[in-house]
């Protein structure tokens, strides 16, 4: 089903915006972004949304302002054919803009200069940390979202035991795996808003494939395809008594959740499984702090600790040299939301964030062992979104 953001939950987005710009002393925010576009307007178009502090925004669009009107509920949509009338829309109402939010994290330097042009004689600030902390809140529309992703991927994680056999490639998995999550609703695009950081659908990595770093800020990348995709699933194919990790997305009706499991063909060797013990150890040591109030970084620092009290801390979160700095990361719109469970994250929890745990152990030449779940916070401590047991799960290939 084609399904449509409600006006209410639009207004309530906007009415949360206004207030920030206006404590931040700043006029209007100035939105491009299309994660932002559809948090704030309910429709992806090529297209400008004007927030002032003071006047209902507008949402300019160029290409397709049909669309525009039909998904989203704001009534100030106005068609146009360039940034040039946006300027003249509020130059004959008079309006003018002393400090205008851009989405400065994420537009290039040269779309930004053009778009600063639109407002020539305003400061330009950065909007983007008042964004992501709005956000990072999510509302019960959109945890039931969430909650829907969560059960469906639990499902997929839970069927690929069937599907994983000595001989199956990652890739032949993945597209198994992805063909059913198409089939089931899955809208394919994942969006993240880091530069440069491509998540793709997942991956599905294996034996000693799985413990090869890549440029991308993951603990677990994989050897990938070839140069041009140097990350996730490649040609390997599965082999008895070795590690192997399904880490998927699924995304519908504009939202996502993470989860990842650890599979084998039989027992793997007692020190990786050792090992995935301890990545359970670590979800624990963090779920008992998940609570209003609790600080991201204190989370953090709980599970770091307990794997640090393990034989193999320098494997932890990465292969040794290429450690990460968190243990997990916000989801929503976007796969690298607020808050992020990582060393010095100043986030303090806050009832409807949504954030992963993806404890991992990396050894070079062996392989990685880990699991990764999404949780809500509640008003009293959290909701698991990613329901399904945590073993190893021992698929009958062995």
């Amino acid at each position: 089903m084609y399904q449509l953001t409600p006006a209410e939950e639009i207004r309530g987005r906007i009415g949360k915006l206004q207030e920030r710009l206006q404590a931040a002393g700043l006029d209007a925010a100035f939105l491009v972004q299309n994660a932002d576009l559809f948090y704030f307007t309910g429709s992806i178009q090529q297209g400008i949304l004007v927030v002032p502090t003071q006047e209902d925004p507008v949402y300019f669009v160029r290409r397709v302002f049909e669309r525009a009107v039909d998904e989203s509920p704001l009534p100030g949509i106005r068609k146009i054919s360039s940034p040039k009338e946006v300027t003249a829309y509020y130059a004959e109402k008079g309006i003018t803009f002393s400090k205008v939010g851009f989405e400065l994290d994420v537009l290039p330097v040269g779309t930004f200069l053009r778009f600063q042009q639109v407002f020539p004689g305003a400061q330009p600030e950065d909007v983007s940390p008042i964004l992501r902390e709005i956000r990072a809140v999510k509302s019960p529309h959109e945890a039931a979202a969430l909650r829907d992703c969560g059960k469906k991927l639990a499902n997929l994680l839970s069927g690929a035991r069937q599907k994983i056999r000595p001989g199956v490639t990652e890739m032949e998995l993945q597209g198994l795996l992805h063909g059913e999550a198409i089939g089931g609703g899955h809208t394919v695009i994942t969006r993240m808003r880091a530069f440069n950081q491509d998540t793709g659908l997942g991956c599905v990595i294996s034996g000693p494939d799985a413990a090869i770093p890549s440029y991308a800020d993951f603990p677990t990348a994989g050897k990938g395809s070839c140069p041009y995709v140097p990350a996730g699933q490649g040609y390997r194919a599965f082999g008895k008594n070795e590690p192997i990790i399904v880490d998927l997305m699924w995304a519908q009706n504009g939202y996502l959740v993470d989860m990842a499991r650890t599979y084998s063909i039989g027992p793997l060797p007692a020190k990786l499984e050792e090992a995935y013990g301890h990545t359970v150890a670590v979800m624990r040591a963090i779920e008992e702090g998940i609570r209003p109030g609790a600080a991201a970084k204190d989370l953090y620092e709980a599970g770091l600790a307990v794997a640090v009290s393990t034989p193999y801390a320098g494997n932890f979160m990465g292969a040794p040299g290429y450690n990460t700095k968190f243990i997990g990361h916000g989801v929503g719109i976007e796969v690298d939301e607020l808050p992020f469970i990582a060393k010095g994250a100043p986030t303090v929890l806050a009832p409807g964030m949504v954030f992963t745990l993806e404890p991992k152990f990396v050894f070079p030449g062996e392989g990685a062992v880990g699991l990764e779940n999404t949780y809500l916070v509640t008003e009293t401590g959290f909701e698991v979104l990613t329901p399904l047991a945590e073993g190893i799960i021992r698929c009958d290939g062995g």
